[in-house]
């Protein structure tokens, strides 16, 4: 009888004869990767805090006037001056600004400088100012305020049509093409199929939290009698001989997802165990789950990856100060501990975080919590950015402001494809490929200026 490893590799090598893998892709085969020199590894972590985060609330004007207009507009929703977490420096203004107070997490690493704040960023079909905002006199993204249509833009970089790529889909087409030779993505969700990581010929490889990482047929695996059975069951199935044409590439997909899912959990269970302590929630545990897999990335050949997860429940039209005073410690405690372990395993360096959301919210209240709105802040973590410091632009929180179209609604001053350029330069995307990744890009910023934002160190 063939072995089980014998028929995986006999049905991948019928599956490279057959000629329908670009046609017929399915997401298991991927191009493995002269992604850049061996030990050239870097990794982006997309954290999407998904209904909208109001961060008006994580992020907070310090300054005596600046905040006394914060507590003026947010009314029922300011959080105590007394209560926040100042951080050290001030922006290219002059402005200082304060954190949650369930983030002291957060507050450790922009003192470290390993976190940085980024402002007022958000969806822009073109640049704006202040004078075309007061005169109304610009274009508005598709579907402003739908979680449907924001949360798209955000994954996808691409504010004036809906389409089915994410720009993190598009760097894995860009580096891998349609078919690595390690049969691993490059794209690793913990929170299953998303946009943000589908590309034309590339889809996400979705794992677990358990130890295993990788789930396998239920039973294929099993040390026992009834596992032993299922075992030569499927591989007499896979052994068979089909002479139809859609039967046989779906014959040789399977047999690559079984092969690939022995792959990651031989690579995992070999995984040094981490001192590093994370909560029991699945934000944490998804985070661990990452560091083990970077811990095993030269077991599975890789030197460039994409991780996303998603933190759902942000839509606080009520109850939004008792939900964030649950949900932003749970954030910043698993992003410190997440700091921690990478720096166990040497490779702080190699990873970067950033957070991503539908939108911002509404600065002005409901009556019970804040509504969509549009520009947000956000958070970039780890070893190579120029933390300790913040960027964009914080809009001044008072009702004249021409960037408040209304209720505290703020045009971003800041447009996610300069967010996204600066960390896709980061993970080594070239210049000249920028267009491919951020379409739209070039409404917002030429190459020739150097960095995008600056937040991260070059290299």
């Amino acid at each position: 009888m063939l072995t089980r490893r014998h028929l995986l590799q006999q049905g991948l090598a019928l599956g490279a004869a057959s000629g329908l893998a670009p046609l017929l892709q399915l997401g298991f085969a991927r191009r493995a990767a002269a992604q850049g020199a061996a030990g050239d590894y870097r990794a982006l972590v997309c954290i999407l805090l998904a209904g909208g985060n109001d961060a008006f609330n994580m992020l907070v004007p310090w300054d005596t006037g600046a905040y006394d207009d914060y507590a003026a507009m947010r009314s029922d929703l300011a959080l105590p001056r007394d209560s926040l977490l100042p951080l050290a420096g001030s922006d290219s203004s002059g402005r200082r600004y304060a954190l949650h107070p369930g983030m002291p997490g957060l507050q450790q690493l922009f003192a470290a400088g390993e976190a940085a704040l980024l402002s007022n960023v958000g969806p822009l079909v073109e640049p704006l100012d202040s004078a075309a905002a007061a005169a109304g006199a610009w274009p508005l993204p598709l579907g402003l305020f739908s979680h449907a249509d924001q949360i798209q833009q955000w994954q996808t970089a691409v504010s004036d049509a809906r389409i089915a790529q994410g720009w993190g889909g598009r760097i894995a087409d860009l580096v891998q093409g349609a078919s690595p030779l390690n049969g691993l993505s490059m794209n690793i969700s913990l929170s299953g199929n998303n946009l943000f990581q589908s590309g034309q010929s590339n889809t996400p490889y979705s794992v677990t939290t358990a130890d295993a990482g990788a789930v396998s047929l239920n039973g294929y695996t099993d040390d026992t009698p009834g596992g032993e059975f299922t075992r030569q069951v499927v591989d007499a199935l896979l052994a068979g001989n089909q002479q139809q044409l859609l039967r046989r590439e779906y014959r040789n997909r399977f047999a690559e997802a079984l092969a690939l899912q022995e792959t990651v959990a031989s690579a995992l269970a070999a995984a040094a165990p981490l001192a590093t302590e994370f909560a029991d929630n699945a934000f944490a545990q998804s985070l661990r789950q990452i560091v083990r897999l970077v811990s095993v990335r030269e077991e599975l050949g890789v030197t460039r990856q994409t991780f996303f997860v998603t933190v759902g429940g942000w839509d606080h039209h009520d109850g939004l100060l008792e939900n964030q005073a649950a949900m932003l410690p749970m954030i910043a405690a698993g992003l410190l501990a997440f700091r921690n372990a990478l720096a166990e395993i040497n490779a702080l360096s190699l990873v970067t975080s950033f957070t991503s959301s539908d939108f911002g919210r509404t600065l002005t209240s409901n009556g019970k919590g804040s509504d969509h709105g549009w520009g947000g802040h956000h958070i970039i973590m780890g070893g190579a950015v120029n933390g300790g410091r913040f960027y964009g632009d914080y809009p001044e929180l008072q009702p004249n402001n021409p960037l408040d179209v209304g209720r505290g609604v703020y045009i971003p001053t800041t447009a996610t494809d300069l967010y996204f350029a600066e960390l896709a330069r980061w993970f080594g995307v070239a210049d000249s490929d920028l267009d491919l990744v951020l379409p739209n890009h070039g409404r917002f910023y030429s190459p020739s200026q150097g960095a995008p934002l600056g937040f991260m160190q070059p290299g």
